[in-house]
């Protein structure tokens, strides 16, 4: 046993990828202790919700930093057996419960690093019936605090990637904005005198039918074009922001109601729920809601071409995110669809004016919307599983409103 657990803590350092190691773990812990169940949940940092990693479970259960059953764990720095725990168990939350019995879980334990629980691992009952005796658990808690590490150098690997990626993007995306804005301005000029001119020739062709509707379909043309130059500028160089306090919550169901003939048509269930209070922030209201509407299109022209046997569902939610500096912190919202994804070789181009995987699209939605995103000094990110469907995930700044009173109220 001991060269065994040995070789296994040795192949866990030596795995980077996050996924791998996950699916490495959740193996050996059902090979060497035969559980029905193991829930492996992780710290996402931008949130502060504990957000569960196993590739084929399916359950909605998320925890919270600031949950009992997180604190309890992170004090103690120990195992918390259910079965045998009906003291902690009552002193938990009735969701914290319902949320254990969700999971069947028997043993609870932290992936700690540095006093910071970084994830937590559920097990399920042993499959032959009996309780986890004392040698179990101490072998289990060996390769839990060893998997915590090699989870933790996962994370920071994953992390340090993701934050080389956005840094190229953001250079990728500058240039390419200046480079539309000039080749706006180069073509505008002379469109709008092939307008005038086309306008101008019409005149003579009004008792022509042919060529006074052939006239017409170029000055359609005409402004077609001017369209997709409106939107490259407004990529490039966003309009000046209209400030003002802005309701999210509200926001998001004006934008829904909007589409609301769309989603019936296409028969999918929407989902809309927050896990904070406030929803409100300041920004331009007609800016942000042209982001919500253009993402909302975009995973309703997904979700209708993943096939009617495939899952119809989009779900909407806002939670509170990381701290920004002494006054602001991030809202996050995530917006998830069941729709047929985004191929790997894709995803890192969505937000390149003209990138379009639709034949009728101009590629600029997403465009424009990182660069109102952008303007707000957000951030908006997509990941996506082919078949499976996208998530696009904004983090907009709120202002951190004083918990204590000021001097003279």
């Amino acid at each position: 046993m001991p060269k065994m657990l040995s070789e296994f803590n040795r192949s866990l350092m030596l795995i980077a990828d996050k996924s791998l190691l996950i699916n490495k773990f959740i193996s050996k812990i059902k090979q060497l202790f035969l559980v029905d169940s193991i829930f492996v949940f992780l710290l996402d940092e931008s949130t502060g919700r504990y957000k569960l990693q196993n590739p084929d479970e399916k359950t909605s259960a998320t925890f919270s930093s600031k949950d009992r059953l997180i604190h309890w764990l992170g004090v103690n720095d120990k195992e918390l057996i259910v079965s045998k725990s009906t003291d902690i168990i009552e002193y938990l939350l009735p969701e914290e419960r319902e949320k254990l019995a969700q999971l069947s879980a028997e043993l609870v334990y932290p992936l700690k690093v540095m006093n910071h629980v970084s994830g937590t691992v559920f097990l399920g009952k042993k499959t032959d019936g009996t309780g986890f005796n004392k040698d179990e658990i101490d072998l289990l808690s060996l390769i839990f605090d060893q998997a915590a590490f090699a989870l933790e150098h996962a994370l920071l690997y994953e992390l340090q990637k993701d934050r080389i990626r956005k840094m190229y993007r953001t250079d990728r995306l500058a240039t390419l904005g200046e480079l539309a804005a000039g080749a706006a301005h180069e073509i505008r000029n002379p469109l709008t005198s092939i307008r005038s001119t086309i306008q101008y020739l019409s005149k003579d062709f009004t008792n022509d039918p042919t060529k006074s509707e052939m006239i017409n379909e170029i000055i359609n043309e005409v402004e077609r074009i001017n369209k997709i130059l409106q939107g490259l500028l407004s990529f490039a160089r966003p309009s000046k922001l209209n400030m003002a306090e802005i309701n999210l919550e509200s926001l998001i169901n004006q934008v829904l109601m909007l589409i609301n003939s769309s989603i019936g048509k296409h028969r999918i269930d929407v989902q809309f729920e927050y896990f904070t209070e406030n929803t409100t922030i300041r920004g331009d209201i007609e800016q942000l809601k042209q982001v919500f509407l253009n993402i909302f299109l975009n995973a309703i022209d997904a979700i209708s071409e993943n096939g009617e046997e495939q899952p119809r569902s989009l779900i909407i939610s806002i939670e509170e995110g990381i701290t920004i500096d002494a006054i602001r912190h991030f809202l996050v919202i995530n917006i998830e669809d069941s729709g047929k994804g985004i191929k790997p070789e894709n995803l890192e181009n969505v937000f390149n004016p003209f990138f379009t995987t639709k034949e009728e699209g101009t590629g600029l939605g997403l465009a424009i919307s990182y660069g109102i995103i952008n303007s707000h000094e957000g951030e908006i990110e997509v990941t996506s599983t082919v078949g499976k469907g996208s998530m696009v995930r904004i983090k907009l700044p709120q202002i951190t409103l004083p918990t204590t009173p000021l001097k003279g109220e």
